[in-house]
């Protein structure tokens, strides 16, 4: 098995592009193309990866990571060697309500929603065609799943994307698939468009969704949908567990909680 950091520094090696917004603001593309280069390695990333794979000088590198330290998005790691997102992003991005964050509202039922089921709680929100976790409280158990804050996952292969997906308008549905790749993660993950816009129709119809090993082979999960204060569907909250405590009995036994979790999570936002 290869180590983590030669996973990553061949990953770094890949040519990034900085795109051109087209209205003269080259500073900000760079920046832009910086944030995307460091978030797609969870890893981080050092000075000479970055020169390598956006093509930019060591001044510059050192001016970006430096305003961008300074404005609280980009950290250095322990050793100081290699350069993180922090998670400044997210707090931009995630519904809020009399200056609370979806994240900080969340908390007490996440842990409610842990102690009544035993199982890690998290919420996420869309990003693009990702799902991007907010918060997590972690399991009882001595063996459980668990994502950290800030991971990313595909929509199309986990139920808190499926969730987010299903109660969308119909219409914005459609133009979303269209432009969605399905890739296959697992040997469990949906890749027909039309399977896969036929299976958002049983979730919207439960009221809840569930990953069958379609991101990891052995993790299940099972997520419901939150809704903001103009009725639309904004985040997931689900819980994550091995596929043997999470199987059909405990399907059932489960979905209510997360279903009746969703929906407190979206009165606060009311």
């Amino acid at each position: 098995m290869k180590s983590p950091a030669k996973n990553n520094k061949k990953a770094a090696a890949r040519i990034f592009e900085v795109r051109d917004s087209g209205v003269q603001t080259p500073a900000l593309d760079r920046s832009l193309a910086l944030l995307e280069f460091i978030s797609a390695h969870s890893g981080g990333v050092t000075t000479a990866e970055i020169r390598e794979a956006l093509g930019f000088s060591a001044n510059l590198v050192f001016r970006l990571t430096k305003a961008l330290s300074v404005h609280g998005y980009v950290e250095r790691d322990l050793s100081g060697s290699r350069f993180l997102l922090t998670q400044k992003l997210l707090t931009l991005v995630q519904p809020k309500r009399e200056e609370r964050s979806l994240a900080q509202l969340s908390w007490e039922t996440l842990r409610l929603l842990r102690d009544s089921t035993g199982e890690s709680a998290h919420i996420g929100i869309r990003s693009g065609f990702d799902c991007v976790v907010l918060e997590r409280v972690i399991g009882l158990s001595l063996f459980k799943y668990y994502v950290e804050a800030g991971a990313r996952g595909p929509l199309h292969a986990g139920a808190p994307g499926k969730v987010m997906l299903a109660w969308l308008p119909e219409a914005e549905l459609e133009l979303v698939l269209s432009q969605m790749e399905l890739v296959r993660v697992t040997n469990a993950t949906i890749t027909s468009k039309k399977a896969f816009a036929a299976h958002l129709r049983e979730v919207r119809g439960k009221g809840y969704a569930m990953d069958l090993g379609e991101t990891m082979e052995g993790l299940r999960c099972l997520g419901a949908p939150v809704f903001d204060a103009e009725g639309r569907v904004c985040a997931s909250v689900w819980i994550t567990a091995p596929a043997p405590r999470l199987d059909a009995e405990a399907e059932e036994k489960h979905a209510p909680l997360v279903i009746e979790a969703g929906r407190r999570i979206s009165e606060l936002l009311r």
